[in-house]
């Protein structure tokens, strides 16, 4: 299948179509069919899959199942809509990006700013951070990284105020390399992206990468796409 990212004067999208086959997901057929289902999407009032199959709008599905069914039809395998996540466009500044169809992202800014919304993007793609900064992230996740670093702790014969500093610098690092905010910037390794963004601000962002979850073999499309920015 892909990730792929439409936006028009209004709305941005950023959506997961899955296929069967590689094959079928680089055909033309397959990305025309996803070019419609992202026109009937973005002019929608749904902003992800879930509102929209809770919904009582039998119109915009019956388009959408609808044009599935034509094209399932006409390529000959099973093709779904996994996912998506819509963006109104008219109060602040949103961009998105995809790598290869594979992996993408959307982040929405308070302000306009083209290369540093640009650059944020890459950044989710290839550093796939857990959360924007640390009061985002799971307390379940900070405790359980917690919980690691101590059956790791008790068996190093150290005292308990070693241990605890110990401790602390280990979910200080694991929070850096975690938040988007704090991890190191992907241009300039010594600053993070909380310096770089100055007076603008991170609303929102969402990163997708194909398949995930999925039970299947992946390709680690994060590594690639940092090895071109490096």
């Amino acid at each position: 299948g892909v990730v792929y990212f439409k936006s028009n004067p209004s709305k941005s999208l950023l959506i997961e179509i899955n296929s069967e086959t590689d094959f079928v997901a680089r055909s033309d057929d397959f990305l025309s069919y996803v070019n419609q289902t992202c026109e009937i999407i973005i002019s929608s009032p749904y902003n992800s899959l879930k509102m929209l199959m809770d919904s009582n709008d039998d119109r915009v599905k019956d388009d959408l199942e609808g044009l599935r069914k034509n094209y399932v039809t006409k390529l000959g395998e099973n093709i779904q809509i996994r996912r998506f996540h819509c963006i109104d466009n008219s109060e602040n500044f949103v961009t998105g990006y995809t790598h290869n169809n594979k992996i993408g992202s959307i982040v929405t800014l308070t302000k306009e700013d083209n290369q540093l919304s640009k650059d944020i993007c890459m950044q989710i793609v290839a550093s796939n951070p857990l959360g924007l900064d640390e009061e985002s992230l799971d307390e379940s996740l900070l405790e359980n990284e917690k919980d690691v670093y101590k059956a790791e702790l008790d068996k190093i014969d150290k005292k308990d105020d070693i241990k605890r500093n110990i401790m602390e610098g280990k979910v200080k690092k694991f929070i850096s390399d975690n938040t988007l905010l704090n991890q190191p910037y992907i241009k300039d390794s010594s600053l993070s992206l909380k310096k770089i963004i100055k007076d603008n601000k991170i609303i929102s962002y969402a990163r997708y990468q194909l398949g995930e979850g999925i039970e299947k073999k992946q390709e680690d499309f994060a590594d690639e796409v940092y090895g071109q920015i490096k």
